[in-house]
């Protein structure tokens, strides 16, 4: 898990808590009227061992936002199951972060704090959706810095990684466990969490890569 800062030099440090929102415009995208949870759906394609099994995908797209389950028993009717986007199996990563993720990861720019997150069973796709997400974002993110010139940006990294309920720095290998604590002005920090500010695209990339070298992958 990753967490990407970026602050705008000059402007009054309020603490997010106290921040009352109000609808805004994402850079790149429409105007967003309400804080919500938006969950999409990426159907995976076969691989080539289960192309070779023979094996078939278990569920149907019926639209962009509905999936149904292939009954092979057909006891019972399936129930369609609806979510804000699903991405049929051959749509490619390009379009799962503009289309599903875009909005989010830029909303950063206007002050939001946004997450992104992937869940799913090992094997899934989760990693490689989400190295595609990552790499278009940093492209958009630095593409609009490089367009509001007459603004500074400070862009800071920091990433952990929670496993068997320890939470382990990713950029500091030497780190023990750290400690969750209560901030009564900031909300819940990780206690010396290492926070790097990042010098350019390639740094960022970089710091990235380290962490995705540490991080342990289990079955799910």
């Amino acid at each position: 898990m990753g967490y990407l800062g970026i602050n705008m030099v000059g402007t009054p440090a309020t603490p997010l808590c106290k921040i009352q929102r109000t609808p805004s415009c994402t850079p790149g995208g429409p105007k967003v009227s309400e804080e919500k949870i938006l969950v999409t759906v990426r159907m995976r394609p076969l691989n080539r061992k289960e192309q070779a099994m023979y094996d078939l995908i278990a569920w149907d797209c019926i639209d962009n936002q509905k999936i149904v389950f292939k009954n092979p028993n057909h006891e019972r009717p399936t129930i369609p199951y609806t979510f804000d986007k699903v991405f049929e199996p051959a749509c490619s990563t390009q379009k799962v972060y503009e289309e599903g993720a875009k909005d989010v990861a830029l909303s950063a720019l206007t002050g939001i704090n946004a997450t992104i997150f992937a869940y799913g069973q090992t094997g899934s796709g989760k990693t490689f959706t989400m190295r595609g997400i990552s790499e278009n974002a940093i492209k958009d993110i630095y593409e609009h810095i490089k367009n509001n010139q007459e603004r500074d940006f400070v862009l800071k990294i920091s990433a952990l990684e929670i496993y068997n309920e320890t939470v382990v720095d990713l950029l500091n290998r030497e780190s023990s466990s750290l400690r969750l604590l209560d901030d009564p002005e900031k909300g819940t920090i990780v206690e010396k969490l290492v926070e790097e500010v990042v010098q350019d695209s390639q740094h960022l990339r970089h710091l990235i890569g380290i962490c995705e070298g540490i991080e342990r992958i289990m079955s799910t």
